[in-house]
């Protein structure tokens, strides 16, 4: 593991995929051995770490033929590690962070390309709001993705603290991942290139298959694919592919494009199945906001903040999560509750039934609370209580 790794990845790794979870302390991370059962066995286990081990390589990624696009697969290979490399010849591995404007799709796409809903995808922009970690791991390469918060000119210590994460990011990869989507007029190269000018750089244009919809309101705006592609060209880009997260056209293309930019290495993450380094109750935090983003309009779910303050899971069939939801001022937690406490009683929920779908858990008992504090979002030491960068 390279020196940025032990400073920026927790010393422990989360695996997914069909995965039951033993005990282990509220704050640790799931693993679970390739091969497991379909009902899915998981356990706890430390990510190791390596020594130092830096390449420099030269990048040449060939261009994609557009017409050539087809919906890519979404399975992953169950082989142990070891037995992938073997005989796998220059294995390559490598940290991509994976930029771009707000609403582009970048989770999406992270999640796409992972093979796992890591991180949190609603509609509404500045869904992200930390750098999250994806790792895909082949018999040929290993590529450790990190979301981030889409850019933008921050206007108060949150949003400082999201624009701190996506520069970190960036600082720290291999390779830079600049996501935009087919209605983006000018991607946000410029600011990248005030960061990093030496990692190789790669665009993906998201979202194309929204221009075979007859009714797409912006299509002459828009154009073809080859359109979308010509303007999302930017300066010192390698490669610039055409990709639908949502319908996964061209996610392998870019795999391999990103997979043949990074060094050769041996993985980052040497563990089967290592799928991200965030512990189970971050997951369930995000799955709180992520419903709040869904349920409620205007300034609301950008007003609110989930603290987990319990995460018991000993018994692998109930887990007993308790979350507390900050908001700015009173009129916000009315809004919160609801009359006679039916929209938050809606939000627990459907919070509750995306847990155990990700947890894997036959039930949970999710309770929630409500608390008023003023000006946390501007609050350096609450912020870092969160885990933003400020």
């Amino acid at each position: 593991v390279r020196e940025r790794t032990t400073e920026d990845v927790t010393a422990q790794a989360m695996w997914l995929g069909s995965a039951r979870v033993d005990g282990g302390a509220a704050g640790g991370v799931v693993a679970g051995p390739a091969g497991a059962a379909a009902s899915g066995t998981a356990r706890w286990a430390p990510l190791a770490n390596d020594g130092d081990d830096e390449e420099t390589i030269e990048t040449v990624v060939p261009a994609i033929d557009v017409d050539a696009l087809v919906s890519s697969s979404s399975s992953r290979e169950e082989d142990h590690l070891e037995d992938m490399i073997e005989g796998a010849g220059e294995y390559r591995s490598g940290f991509v962070a994976v930029i771009g404007s707000p609403n582009v799709g970048k989770s999406s796409l992270v999640n796409a390309l992972v093979g796992e809903r890591l991180c949190i995808a609603t509609s509404k922009a500045q869904t992200t709001r930390h750098g999250i970690l994806g790792v895909v791991t082949t018999p040929k390469y290993q590529l450790a993705l990190t979301d981030t918060p889409g850019l933008m000119e921050p206007a108060y210590a949150l949003q400082k603290g999201m624009m701190s994460a996506a520069k970190r990011a960036c600082r720290d990869a291999e390779v830079v991942l600049l996501v935009t989507d087919i209605f983006e007029a000018t991607p946000p190269s410029h600011w990248i290139e005030q960061i990093r000018t030496d990692a190789p750089l790669i665009v993906a244009v998201n979202k194309v298959d929204l221009i075979t919809l007859e009714k797409l309101s912006e299509a002459k705006a828009v154009g073809t694919v080859a359109d979308a592609v010509e303007r999302a060209t930017v300066p010192n880009a390698v490669a610039v592919l055409p990709v639908s997260a949502l319908e996964g056209t061209g996610v392998d293309d870019l795999a391999e494009a990103l997979a043949k930019a990074v060094p050769v290495s041996a993985p980052v993450f040497p563990e089967e199945d290592v799928l991200t380094d965030r512990p189970m109750r971050f997951f369930a935090s995000e799955i709180v906001r992520e419903h709040i983003l869904r349920l409620y309009a205007k300034e609301v779910p950008y007003s609110c903040e989930v603290a987990v303050t319990k995460f018991k899971d000993q018994d692998p069939d109930c887990y007993e999560i308790d979350a507390t939801i900050l908001v700015d001022r009173p009129s916000q937690k009315a809004i919160v509750i609801g009359a006679q406490g039916a929209k938050i009683k809606q939000l627990g929920t459907q919070a509750r039934l995306a847990m155990e779908d990700f947890f894997q858990v036959p039930k949970i008992r999710l309770h929630l609370w409500v608390k008023v504090d003023p000006n946390w979002r501007s609050d350096q030491a609450k912020l870092r209580d969160f885990g933003y960068p400020v």
